[in-house]
């Protein structure tokens, strides 16, 4: 820079800045830039950068609200200008320019911009701005969130992220500090993260301005509330999706699918959901025509009734955001315009689904063809939106961007949020249809979509333990982005081809092996789902009873079901309370540095720590291993109650030490931490098989705990008017005394019910635990039971 250059901008810098009062906030002109900053919820601030004469547009992602707006007060000095709330205070600076963000009570700075920068390009023949950026953090804190990306990072301190969907990545551009805050970047374009010595840093592609939101809370639980509390609160699902789903490539006719529900129940194998993926259509022409097939799927309302009705499951069905061109929505979409030209790997037509009318006719269509058959929930496919060789990031973006214009802009422009302006059509039509719970299956996500019924998995991975141990990190930073219901195809998508090791597929024992630990993590992810190409992936499948393999799977469907009442009360408290079921260590135990990059374990529910096994210890492709090693390394964090038990038998083990722990092919280690009370079912067949009159609870002694055990009717939204059951209970460890308060909500289960306490107990001499056992009645009313009398 030229010095003349440098004094006009130096005289700028001093002569044109002004701020005035805006509602929640104030508003800065500096430097040809006008800064605004207002706090539209409580904790929260948004910061909003426009270049003079453009005008932002008004944001996708968050919801207009009737929440009361936080008090605030701005004050004003010689060099800067602040607004500052109960929690937290943004101050701008005349001098550096920048926003720094404090502590409002103990001054502590938690956040710092840098620099930004402007740069004017022409991208999609529209002249728009490329924007970045850049936070100063501090040395010691982790990052996580972002998404879900596959290169197998947890912390993303001296990390690089490339937002954009594709098929085995999701963009969440929610960004959670152990400081603890985080930053939702407001941009739908390609959007490169990075963080490095220059500090961290967000650039966008196109954009009318730098939008962003600080969000700050008292630890990273309640920062992600904070994400919730700005983008939309997450609904419940019916219990029965968090029970086991049998999914495949595909079944070829409802003959096949009734026949695999029957054999589950014949060899008394709980099963809640089965799914029908593609091609129940028909041929590709009539590819997604949202009607059934005459042929191979004739009478599809009797059929899902007797789903119902005879076998008590649940259909899931696989729908495509495009179609082919014999099907009547194809020549409706057409009408209006609203198919991309842009080819597929299928020869189907992608619709333009930002279009309100577009919106419309595939509803429809849907609801005519699909919906009124009975069809439960709904496996919303490629939703990138999936175009020919988009199968990587790099060819997604740039299939999609050749798709061209939008209804609402160019794709280069809303490149990320496809997926959520169809999950919101879907969920916003079915909820005006009747009680029942919206339960949607996407491959994509973006910031919102969480308030829309959806889950997501992680795309069409390939089979093999390094891609599983990528899914963990992939899928803990998801739900830590504020994405909370998250799922693999168990085992991987593709297995005898796309180059994995195991072209002999069922006949190879060491993929057995790999299909049954991955299988084991699966009972602990929030959606336990199995699904693939290339082999098939029902229970028998896998050998006869007296297999380790049958058996292994077997037990673990069993413990899943033993856990529905700990998984739905965890479910509840992601709704409630806006709490992630699944999450990585580092959220629970933020001070202890040995967890701030690791995600080979992780907490599912407020109490159970989670290690799946991500490595061969039997078998490999070329046959058995003759002395297997079947310890594992297993990192206990240190917490206030000291302990934790092992979920498998009566050991117990001091937090803060790493240890080995043995583990035979059909053993996941799992540890309950101290001060946790668990509830346990009894394994039933599906939800609902029998109301449990006697329901076990498990404290594990320490230090004090606490447990709303949540039920309500499974299915409906009444919960949302208070038709629901909490129970609170309260374990007061000094005195050895559990509270059980009056039963809370309108909905009535059990007049009265039996609850069979069992307490563990530490013992030091002996690294192990002790138990004793109560059975006591309950008639929702507050009672106290003392466990050593």
């Amino acid at each position: 820079m030229n010095k003349a250059l440098f004094l006009v901008i130096c005289f700028l810098h001093i002569t044109i800045s002004h701020s005035e009062n805006i509602d929640k906030g104030f508003s800065v002109t500096d430097d040809s830039l006008q800064i605004s900053v207002s706090s539209p919820r409580d904790k929260i601030i948004h910061v909003q950068v426009v270049p003079l004469g453009s005008q932002p547009s008004k944001s996708l992602i968050i919801p207009e609200t009737s929440d009361p707006v936080p008090d605030c007060q701005i004050q004003k000095g010689d060099n800067y200008i602040s607004l500052r709330t109960a929690s937290v205070t943004a101050t701008y600076s005349y001098t550096d320019k920048n926003i720094r963000f404090t502590d409002s009570k103990s001054g502590k700075q938690l956040l710092q911009e840098q620099a930004r920068s402007f740069e004017q390009k022409k991208v999609a023949d529209e002249t728009v701005w490329q924007i970045k950026q850049i936070f100063k953090l501090h040395p010691d804190e982790a990052l996580y969130g972002l998404g879900q990306y596959q290169e197998g990072i947890m912390n993303y301190r001296g990390q690089k992220a490339k937002l954009v969907q594709a098929n085995m990545e999701i963009v969440n551009p929610f960004l959670l500090s152990t400081q603890p805050y985080g930053i939702l970047w407001d941009n739908y374009s390609k959007t490169l993260f990075e963080d490095n010595e220059k500090g961290a840093s967000f650039w966008s592609e196109v954009a009318d301005a730098i939008d962003y939101y600080f969000v700050y809370g008292t630890d990273m639980k309640d920062v992600v509330a904070g994400y919730h509390r700005l983008t939309g609160k997450v609904p419940m699902f019916p219990k029965s999706a968090f029970g086991y789903w049998q999914s495949k490539e595909r079944y070829k006719s409802f003959d096949e699918l009734i026949d695999v529900v029957k054999e589950y129940r014949k060899r008394h194998i709980p099963l809640d959901n089965i799914v029908q993926d593609w091609e129940y259509w028909g041929d590709r022409d009539h590819w997604n025509s949202l009607r059934f097939d005459t042929v191979n799927f004739n009478h599809p309302t009797d059929v899902i009734r007797q789903l119902h009705d005879r076998y008590n499951v649940s259909l899931m069905l696989s729908v495509w955001p495009g179609f082919g061109k014999k099907t009547d929505v194809y020549k409706d979409m057409e009408k209006i315009g609203a198919l991309f030209d842009e080819p597929t790997w299928a020869d189907y037509k992608v619709m333009d689904i930002y279009n309100p009318q577009a919106q419309k006719i595939f509803w429809e269509h849907l609801y005519k063809g699909l919906y009124r058959t009975g069809v439960d929930a709904w496996w919303m496919d490629a939703t990138e939106p999936s175009f020919r060789e988009g199968f990587t990031q790099d060819k997604q973006e740039e299939k999609t961007k050749s798709a061209g214009q939008t209804y609402i802009g160019s794709f280069d422009r809303y490149l990320n949020v496809y997926s959520l302006f169809l999950s919101k059509a879907m969920y916003e039509n079915i909820r005006k249809q009747d009680n029942k719970r919206v339960t949607i299956l996407t491959r994509s996500a973006f910031a919102g979509q969480q308030q829309y019924g959806t889950a997501v998995w992680s795309g069409d991975i390939t089979a093999s333990w390094d891609v599983f141990r990528k899914q963990l990190p992939a899928g803990l930073n998801l739900c830590m982005s504020g994405i909370p219901y998250w799922t693999t195809d168990i085992g991987g998508f593709f297995v005898t081809t796309r180059g994995s090791q195991y072209t002999k597929g069922l006949a190879d024992p060491s993929y057995k092996e790999l299909y049954l630990r991955w299988f084991q993590q699966g009972v602990f992810s929030p959606i336990f789902r199995a699904h693939g190409s290339n082999v098939p992936r029902e229970v028998w499948q896998f050998g006869e009873p007296g297999d380790p393999f049958y058996d292994g799977l077997l037990k673990m469907i069993d413990l899943r079901y033993s856990l529905l009442s700990y998984i739905y009360s965890s479910a509840w408290q992601v709704t409630s309370n806006s709490r992630l079921m699944m999450r990585g260590l580092v959220m629970d135990f933020p001070d202890d540095r040995n967890v701030h990059n690791r995600a080979d374990a992780y907490m599912f529910g407020p109490s159970l720590l989670v290690k799946p096994i991500t490595k061969p210890m039997y078998y490999t492709t070329e046959g058995a291993i003759g002395t297997p090693d079947t310890k594992e390394s297993v990192y206990l964090p240190e917490h206030t109650g000291k302990y934790w038990f092992d979920f498998n038998s009566r050991q117990i083990y001091t937090g803060g030490k790493t240890i080995s722990y043995p583990t035979p092919l059909d053993v996941i280690p799992v540890f309950v931490k101290a001060g946790s009370i668990i509830p346990i079912n009894k394994v039933v067949q599906y939800v609902g098989e029998q109301k449990e009159e006697e329901l076990e609870l498990r404290i594990y002694a320490g230090v004090d705990a606490d447990f709303e055990l949540y039920e309500d009717d499974n299915k409906t939204y009444a919960y949302e008017n208070g038709v629901y059951s909490l129970v609170r209970f309260h374990w007061d460890d000094q005195n050895k005394q559990l509270s059980i308060y009056d039963k809370e909500g309108t909905f009535v289960n059990y007049p009265q019910r039996s609850f069979r306490i069992k307490l563990y107990i530490a013992e030091e001499s002996s690294s192990n635990y002790s138990v004793r056992e109560k059975l006591i009645r309950y008639e929702n009313k507050h009672i106290t039971v003392d466990m050593i009398k």
